[in-house]
């Protein structure tokens, strides 16, 4: 076939037809076919199964996740018209504590290695409107998640059963929120000064603050909560459940240098997170 294509190439003694006709076969068969159509779908059904995980992962996380240049999966991505789910919205919430505890995390130096924990409560919606609220608790340096749980209320208990789920050290460790009255309560602040904590709050309406906890919010409801609709709570925590292990073991992080967050943790040699189970 190669000495075929040698004799009717331009300037050759013979040309593709009468090749084709001298030796019985199809002409289409002495054309080279490229390999990039092959390559780029296959690429394209990697992405479309890392997006049945995760819909809101762009060029840049799934080169990661599929061992591939940026630019090509970016082009493939454009090619097959997908693109990565955007947030619409965003939900503020109301509520202040009667006892402020000072911003301790503003005073820490960029290179100071002080271990922080960030915490917010945050709001979805299931498919008959019910509200489900969720809090969570995020280590700073490898951006874990260490502790996460969904009631239908938005009592004080919802921030101390997360604090009771720390399987770490955490004395003299900071635990930050903004000034949300679950966390200034009685019982939050005698569980964290048990636990060993330094509690520590944002300046009123300054979520910037918390940028680090606000991040996140963002992406779980982006991720998970606005993806589809849940129509029982239990549909919606097995989702959640899910999702929040693949953001701990495998989804990358630009924080930590476009590892997961728990191969950050084993690259430095800190404590990893536990599987999360709702």
């Amino acid at each position: 076939m190669e000495l075929g294509r040698t004799l009717c190439a331009s300037g050759g003694p013979i040309n593709k037809t009468q090749l084709a006709r001298a030796l019985g076969i199809a002409r289409s068969s002495l054309y080279l076919h490229p390999k990039r159509p092959q390559m780029d779908k296959a690429l394209v059904v990697s992405i479309e199964q890392w997006h049945e995980l995760d819909d809101t992962l762009g060029h840049r996380k799934l080169a990661v996740l599929t061992n591939t240049g940026k630019n090509r999966v970016k082009r493939v991505m454009h090619k097959y018209g997908i693109a990565a789910r955007r947030k619409k919205k965003k939900y503020v919430y109301p509520g202040k504590a009667a006892e402020i505890a000072p911003n301790l995390v503003r005073e820490l130096s960029e290179d100071a290695t002080q271990q922080v924990i960030f915490s917010d409560i945050f709001e979805v919606h299931l498919a008959d409107q019910s509200r489900v609220r969720g809090c969570f608790a995020l280590e700073k340096q490898t951006r874990q998640i260490f502790g996460l749980a969904f009631d239908y209320h938005m009592r004080a208990d919802l921030v101390t059963s997360v604090i009771e789920t720390m399987t770490f050290p955490t004395v003299g460790a900071i635990w930050h929120s903004d000034q949300g009255k679950q966390y200034g309560a009685h019982c939050t602040q005698n569980l964290l000064l048990q636990k060993g904590f330094l509690q520590s709050m944002s300046r009123a309406g300054t979520p910037t603050d918390n940028g680090y906890a606000e991040r996140f919010v963002g992406t779980f409801k982006l991720a998970v909560a606005d993806r589809r609709s849940y129509r029982t709570l239990g549909h919606f925590l097995g989702a959640a459940e899910t999702w929040i292990n693949f953001y701990n073991t495998l989804r990358p992080h630009e924080g930590v240098g476009n590892c997961s967050p728990l191969h950050y943790a084993q690259e430095h040699q800190l404590h990893g997170a536990p599987l999360i189970s709702l």
